[in-house]
């Protein structure tokens, strides 16, 4: 599939997952409020942790494995086997942890209804989560780039209809259930797909485990789930923090807020993600500095353009996408957006260590920003009310950029001496 193709194709899912989140967005702001924001952003990003350790951060392992045993048929069987039995294996643990402490989870997620029935519902919902991920990525390593996106695109439709319906029906409680339920549909659409264009033989999925492929595999499991690990309690931590600070109104924007952000840096994510870290690691030395250099200037034009948009619009952003409840955005607008214009040439210099496997260094600065993100937040709301919470996220994106440029400073700003 050539890369006009590619390109097409990838841009339409990301197009229609965009759409999916506005609506899902305007719909859980309209009839759930601000309250309803700040409780479906906990339980959206416990369902990311658990997805993150339930797929146990295999995910670029299985891409670059099943692209490289393709044509190896017994070798590529073997691969993909090991990783559906890891992937299970994984999610059945976080799965028993769920069981053992469901009490303790639903307190933290104010969960107060059919909690048994609820809990079986998460614990299937995790383990198709698993199951999908494992799906997309071997589509990924086979180059099957349009099964990939017709996946996701279905799963994308069916989940926004899913929300949208449960929350007229039943308000928070159907938010809660169509966040479960959307990724065991999801599983499901991808089953259908499979048994459509069937990409791979179903019997590799049952091949027995081989150690040495978990080896391979897992090498790559630590910066996989330790970025978005750290993401997750942090935000975990401020949102539960904000609430029991400010209250609902005060949390719910800020998940808001978050979730406007997430919305506009998906088209720079989505549209890099599959280039920088192949190129990054073929390059080296000046060619590689040079490459950073010239994302940095495409890169920096759009985001300062995206944030200034977003600034000038603001109200009318908040009316259309969200309610007139979330006015208390406008407090703290200002410097996420100078947070996401550094957030983004952050993620440029993170994808060199992605890229070149350079595991400590990556893990240390991941706690880094989530430790310094986190005092902040604390320090800051103490001293300039619900307005820190935004500048604490901009200084500490200062912060882990200065210490992102010291980290690459050889690369980056030293010149070269010439050995001749």
């Amino acid at each position: 599939m050539n890369f006009i193709k590619t390109s097409f194709l990838s841009g339409l899912s990301t197009a229609i997952s965009l759409l999916a989140r506005l609506v899902s967005t305007k719909i859980v702001a309209v009839y759930l409020g601000t309250n309803g924001m700040f409780l479906m952003g906990q339980l959206k990003d416990f369902l990311r942790l658990g997805n993150t350790i339930g797929s146990f951060g295999i995910e670029n392992g299985i891409v670059k494995y099943v692209s490289e045993y393709e044509n190896e048929k017994d070798k590529l069987g073997d691969i993909i086997g090991t990783s559906f039995k890891i992937n299970f294996t994984s999610a059945l643990i976080f799965s028993a942890l769920i069981i053992i402490f469901k009490d303790q989870i639903a307190d933290f997620l104010q969960i107060n209804f059919s909690e048994n029935f609820y809990f079986l519902i998460l614990i299937f919902s995790i383990i198709s989560a698993t199951a999908h991920t494992c799906f997309l990525s071997i589509y990924n390593g086979l180059n099957k780039i349009k099964l990939y996106v017709l996946v996701n695109i279905f799963s994308n439709i069916i989940s926004a209809i899913i929300l949208v319906l449960l929350v007229l029906e039943m308000e928070i409680i159907g938010a809660f259930y169509a966040l479960a339920i959307n990724q065991i549909f999801s599983f499901l659409i991808n089953i259908t797909f499979f048994l459509i264009y069937k990409p791979f033989d179903v019997n590799w999925i049952f091949k027995k485990f081989i150690y040495n492929n978990l080896k391979k595999l897992s090498s790559f499991s630590i910066m996989a789930v330790v970025g978005p690990t750290c993401l997750i309690v942090s935000t975990f931590i401020v949102r539960d923090f904000l609430f029991d600070e400010y209250g609902s109104d005060y949390a719910g924007s800020w998940e808001a807020m978050w979730r406007i952000s997430a919305i506009y840096l998906l088209f720079l994510i989505t549209t890099f993600k599959f280039y920088l870290i192949p190129t990054f690691s073929k390059l080296s030395d000046n060619e590689l500095k040079n490459e950073v250099f010239k994302i940095w200037k495409v890169v920096i034009p759009i985001i300062m353009i995206i944030t200034a948009g977003v600034y000038i619009t603001k109200d009318l952003i908040i009316n259309i996408l969200l309610s007139k409840e979330f006015v208390l955005i406008n407090t703290i607008i200002l410097f996420h957006l100078l947070g996401d214009v550094i957030k983004i040439n952050c993620w440029v210099l993170g994808n060199i260590m992605i890229s070149k496997a350079d595991t400590k260094s990556f893990v240390f600065f991941q706690i880094e920003w989530s430790l310094i993100f986190v005092v902040l937040t604390y320090l800051f709301t103490q001293q300039y009310g619900f307005v820190g919470v935004s500048i604490a996220y901009f200084v500490t994106y200062i912060i882990h950029f200065t210490l992102l440029n010291i980290y690459f400073r050889k690369l980056l700003w030293l010149k070269k001496i010439s050995s001749d």
